[in-house]
């Protein structure tokens, strides 16, 4: 309501930090609905059912909110949400119900809340500033590290804490380490590219929003259809050749990105995305599935919310670092004499290098993960 009312940016950005506070909260909730409901063997295809849910809404944003920026206006992004979650929330007053003992004695740590909140936001807006800018400069790059500085005192608080808000004991855990720096690099691969490639297209090769997210549609469709079928995999073969496999698709899918010019076919463009996009849901779930299934039963809820933390951020951070990327790009040949669709260009080619670099750690990382125990 406050995005729809908002009459600048400042109310804009309230209405958004209330939504991804509400986003951040109900992802590990069902996670951790799931932990509790399923057994190890059955984990992976619910999982993936998940996966398709919590990755189809974000997939099919680009073509939806494009559609209603261009013919409705951008507020109503957010008005079309209303009556929706109004139904949600009556739908769920009369039929959600708890299906775990609750803990009253578990208390909120508010300054561990006040250091996350500040470290990330800070570690976020400094990134996004100096993708912005195209420079660094005093205050960014001050931000930037007090941002690292506040997260090391979150970290340190976390460890002493007997009931912290982040258990960061859970990274003793091998198998779970690998396997949440695999579901954050596929969640950077994901949502990276997801942001990049609509402007791509819109600055680029001059389409509307609507256009743009049209050219990301069938991509959105085949992560729907993947990632239950990924889950299913993952219960019958183990995460091993899942993870070899899918990030040597995410691989395959954006190396023609790295040669995209402003002549491209689009049905280049948008076959390299869709292809690229079953890798990644064949590896998201099944990654993060395999890390909570690694844990002690009573780490489980507190494995979830790091992993979940984990992969949020590295999201976010991996979109504004290559913003950072695309800016430095297109200013390093903006002395020259071409077009500036040409020049943007060559800023999108060094984020597109970027996301197959990322992509060629995930699967490197992948031959340390074990083979499924018959």
């Amino acid at each position: 309501m406050c995005g729809f009312l908002a009459s600048n940016f400042w109310l804009l950005l309230f209405g958004r930090l209330i939504q991804a506070i509400a986003a951040g909260a109900m992802i590990p909730l069902i996670q951790n609905v799931v932990l509790v409901l399923y057994p190890q063997e059955k984990r992976g295809f619910i999982m993936g059912i998940i996966g398709l849910v919590i990755a189809f809404g974000p997939a099919l944003g680009p073509t939806v909110g494009g559609w209603i920026i261009d013919n409705l206006g951008l507020k109503w992004l957010f008005g079309i949400l209303v009556p929706l979650i109004i139904i949600l929330l009556a739908i769920s007053l009369f039929n959600a119900k708890n299906v775990h003992k609750i803990d009253r004695t578990q208390r909120v740590d508010w300054l561990s809340v006040v250091e996350s909140c500040l470290g990330f936001g800070a570690l976020l807006y400094g990134f996004s500033d100096i993708g912005n800018m195209g420079t660094i400069n005093f205050t960014n790059g001050f931000i930037t590290i007090m941002g690292f500085v506040v997260l090391i005192f979150f970290c340190w608080r976390q460890l002493k804490l007997e009931k912290p808000l982040v258990n960061l004991r859970v990274f003793k855990n091998y198998t779970f380490n690998l396997t949440t720096i695999l579901s954050a690099i596929s969640n950077i691969a994901l949502l990276s590219v997801k942001l990049v490639l609509p402007l791509y297209l819109q600055r680029v090769h001059g389409l509307s929003a609507f256009q743009a997210g049209l050219m990301l549609l069938p991509g959105a469709i085949l992560e729907g259809i993947t990632s239950p079928i990924a889950g299913r995999l993952y219960d019958k073969f183990g995460i091993k050749k899942l993870s070899l496999i899918g990030y040597a698709i995410i691989i395959l899918g954006t190396m023609p990105m790295m040669f995209f010019t402003p002549e491209t076919n689009l049905l280049l463009v948008a076959g390299a995305y869709a292809f690229r996009i079953i890798g990644i849901a064949t590896v998201m779930m099944p990654t993060f599935t395999e890390g909570l299934n690694a844990l002690p039963i009573n780490l489980y809820v507190h494995g979830n919310t790091a992993a979940s933390t984990v992969r949020q951020i590295a999201g976010s951070l991996g979109t504004a670092v290559l913003m950072m990327i695309i800016a430095f790009g297109s200013k390093h040949v903006a002395g020259n004499k071409m077009l500036l669709a040409e020049q943007l260009n060559y800023g999108y080619r060094y984020a597109f290098l970027a996301s197959f670099i990322f992509a060629l750690i995930g699967f490197v990382l992948s031959f340390w993960l074990k083979l499924k125990q018959q």
